[in-house]
């Protein structure tokens, strides 16, 4: 019996990245892919690239950071045009619109601690819908800010790159059990 316990416990390892237990013929680790059986260098390439995308996901991050910012400044900036409008020219009906996408604004810039992408996303479409509909309905507003727009519509699709490129690497990382 001893011998059998011996026998079956020789026949696997642990595995160096995740702890799994690895059958000891298996060149990767079923768990996480580590190369169990690979040369040092293997396993030297397999942290390396780890490490590699936890500074990829770590740098995107800092560019939805950024965008959330933006977000949070187009909530700022649309509370005080709506205060104004509302205050100073008596429009009080759009005062409440910018109230109400101020608000939307803020509810996104939150929600983009738990989903970046689709809160990011969700922000540009509004922002560029919120555009056109000016745009219809006063032509001359499309040149007017224009620097900003477009900065702001850089930092848009900056923001949803890289909360889809986030995504993917943590997805990937997840897998590797390297989180």
């Amino acid at each position: 019996m001893e011998q059998q316990d011996n026998l079956i416990t020789s026949e696997f390892i642990t595995c160096e990245n995740c702890n799994a237990q690895v059958v000891s013929t298996v060149k990767f680790c079923n768990s996480c892919s580590f190369p169990v059986a690979g040369s040092e260098d293997d396993k030297r390439s397999f942290r390396l690239s780890i490490g590699s995308k936890k500074r990829q996901v770590k740098d995107a991050e800092e560019k939805i950071k950024t965008c959330k910012t933006i977000i949070y400044i187009l909530a700022g900036l649309l509370f005080i045009s709506g205060l104004v409008v509302g205050f100073a020219q008596d429009d009080y009906a759009s005062m409440i619109v910018n109230l109400c996408i101020s608000l939307l604004y803020l509810i996104l810039a939150a929600w983009s601690e738990k989903n970046p992408f689709g809160a990011i996303l969700t922000a540009f479409i509004i922002y560029v819908t919120l555009i056109l509909i000016n745009f219809i309905v006063e032509p001359a507003t499309l040149f007017s800010g224009l620097l900003f727009k477009i900065l702001f519509i850089g930092a848009f699709v900056k923001g949803v790159r890289s909360a889809k490129e986030a995504k993917d690497i943590l997805v990937e990382l997840e897998k590797t059990k390297s989180l």
